[in-house]
């Protein structure tokens, strides 16, 4: 640089007499290490009279490098003195299956679409965290009695409703009301039928338990509604309640409106916008919209099109379909759920042992996981999944083998006729129907299961019922012979309402309707110890006489996927006891960022 400053000293001294009014910049090139001025701009105007063309592109071309070095220079000390950080700004738009009825928590408990909305809109007494364990949300503390009856909960302060009412004992004590009234029918009852609530002041509420219940605080999760909006509606009238689509919570979210189908009254849209007086961090996210399908085709398609960010749900076998649709990302969470074939013991065929045992023989789970979840599963022997209390990985397996399976019936007298594939014993044909629901990865897997079976002699008939119409025409009736559905089990895997004999009629969720003497008093017995180690040994010898005896055949684990939009950040849960849970942290969610100076 000093040379071609130099240089141009040199051709300006020289053109001195040539440009009149040029005054020089420099002074010889022998003073220039003593002093050194910069040219001024009318001097730089004259560099193209001056230099050649060679030197004006070097002259040009060091100042540009001059340039990107100093911002490059300048970039990187931004970059390394500042953070990124979430700011308050951005909407979304979900997909969802179903169409909302009660957004309330004493009665969401059996729709996914309500159970998403009271996520956003109501707090609970506590909260599952985004590792899974439960912690205090509307409550700040408790104690529990000595006996391991009594839970005294010291509630949090400052805590308003969107209305701006103050949250109080009151509150707790008219959603436990309402939850116990048999008006309401409530689905949560079961959870609070017996327990007794009281508040000795504002802040503080007990329940009182007839016998002890180590799981009880996973009870406490549901939301809780306001007094003063609910107090004065009777429980007859419950369900009519307009609060019941236009609610008044206290959680992160609140309803700013609704949007219905002209002819049906169906509701095809739901808005939720900011709290900013949720006592926990606002979100920052400022509005969440839903937009609601009658299907999952119709859902993808949205997805597909971009009409909406994100999905609720997505079917395995549909992932490759958004692909289209780079902005949505495909996130597995780990759910506390089991796929498996319950066979109603009160028919005569699928309560015989070696037909049972036959019928376990004779499934290859890692083939039908793989066709029926593309892999995206876990084989199971038992009802408790690896990781929780009681998880037996020793339990009695029932491994890929046709050739046992076919020899169990053979010995049992069950046996092929000639020129025909169905067994039979004297007249009797060993068959049976098999229902489960219109989703494709349980009619996948019905398919799988009859092929198997069908090549060892069972005769299977199929029975597709649409996921609207299953639970009120067939599970609550127990009117089917087996039955391919799945349990989710919750956080702490209480199998008190799936397998006790008192559990066989709905609304308990035995759906073998099986009834064991000794699994009901080991059942009875863990749900009241607070003892881990003696729960564990309780778990673990019901699953073995559950495996002996096999009401039901145990399949798989599933992954649950939720398809979110790419701009949000902020999600990093792995693990979700119900897929309402997908919004434990929504409050952490974020689009638009900010920098700060370290």
């Amino acid at each position: 640089m000093v040379r071609l400053f130099d240089q141009i000293n040199r051709s300006l001294s020289n053109q001195r007499r040539k440009l009149p009014g040029f005054r020089a910049g420099f002074s010889s090139s022998n003073d220039l290490p003593k002093k050194l001025r910069l040219p001024t701009w009318s001097q730089l105007r004259r560099l193209p009279d001056v230099l050649s063309a060679v030197e004006l592109k070097i002259f040009v071309g060091l100042i540009i490098a001059c340039v990107m070095a100093l911002a490059w220079l300048g970039i990187r000390f931004y970059l390394h003195h500042t953070v990124v950080e979430p700011k308050v700004g951005g909407e979304y738009v979900e997909g969802v299956v179903g169409n909302p009825k009660y957004i309330n928590p004493v009665l969401s408990q059996a729709n996914d679409a309500d159970l998403d909305l009271t996520r956003l809109i109501y707090s609970g007494l506590f909260k599952y965290d985004a590792t899974g364990d439960i912690v205090p949300d509307l409550a700040e503390g408790y104690e529990l009695s000595e006996d391991q009856k009594t839970y005294t909960i010291h509630l949090r302060s400052g805590v308003v409703w969107h209305d701006g009412q103050a949250f109080g004992a009151n509150d707790v004590l008219t959603t436990v009301d309402f939850i116990q009234a048999a008006e309401v029918n409530s689905p949560l009852e079961p959870n609070l039928h017996g327990v007794i609530v009281e508040s000795p002041d504002d802040r503080t509420v007990t329940l009182t338990l007839k016998e002890p219940f180590a799981p009880f605080l996973n009870s406490l999760t549901f939301g809780i509604i306001p007094a003063h909006i609910w107090s004065d509606i009777p429980a007859t009238s419950f369900a009519l309640a307009e609060a019941n689509l236009k609610p008044i919570g206290t959680g992160p979210f609140k309803f700013r409106v609704l949007k219905k189908d002209g002819r049906s009254g169906v509701i095809r849209s739901y808005e939720v916008v900011r709290n900013d007086c949720y006592y926990n961090q606002a979100p920052y996210i400022e509005k969440m919209t839903f937009l609601f399908y009658p299907d999952l085709t119709s859902e993808i398609d949205a997805g597909k099109s971009k009409k909406v960010e994100g999905l609720g749900y997505i079917p395995k076998e549909s992932r490759t379909t958004l692909e289209k649709n780079r902005e949505i990302i495909a996130k597995l969470l780990r759910l506390p759920q089991y796929t498996a074939v319950f066979l109603n013991q009160k028919n005569s065929l699928l309560k015989v042992s070696e037909i049972k045992q036959a019928l376990a023989y004779a499934l290859d789970k890692p083939a039908i996981i793989q066709a029926a979840l593309n892999g995206e599963g876990e084989a199971i022997q038992g009802p408790i999944l690896p990781g929780y209390i009681g998880y037996n990985p020793e339990i009695k397996k029932y491994e890929y083998d046709p050739a046992k399976a076919m020899e169990t019936l053979d010995k049992a007298g069950w046996t092929v006729p000639e020129g025909s594939t169905l067994r039979k014993k004297g007249e009797q044909e060993l068959r049976f129907t098999l229902t489960t629901i219109d989703q494709p990865d349980f009619v996948t897997t019905a398919n799988q299961l009859k092929d198997y079976w069908e090549k060892i002699g069972v005769g299977v008939e199929l029975q597709i019922i649409d996921s609207a119409r299953i639970e009120k025409y067939v599970i609550k009736p127990r009117d089917y012979e087996a039955l391919l559905v799945g349990e989710i089990v919750g956080t702490d895997p209480d199998p008190y309402p799936f397998w006790h004999s008192s559990q066989g009629k709905d609304p308990g969720l035995n759906l073998s309707i099986f009834a064991n003497k000794d699994v009901d008093q080991l059942l009875e017995e863990a749900r009241k110890t607070s003892d881990p180690e003696q729960r564990r040994m309780k778990y673990l010898h019901f699953q073995n006489i559950l495996a002996e005896q096999l009401p039901a055949i145990f399949l798989y684990n599933p992954t649950y996927t939720y398809g979110l939009a790419e701009k949000i950040k902020g999600f990093y849960l792995e693990r979700i006891t119900v897929p309402a849970d997908r919004f434990i942290d929504v409050e952490k969610w974020y689009i638009k960022t900010l920098r700060r100076w370290r």
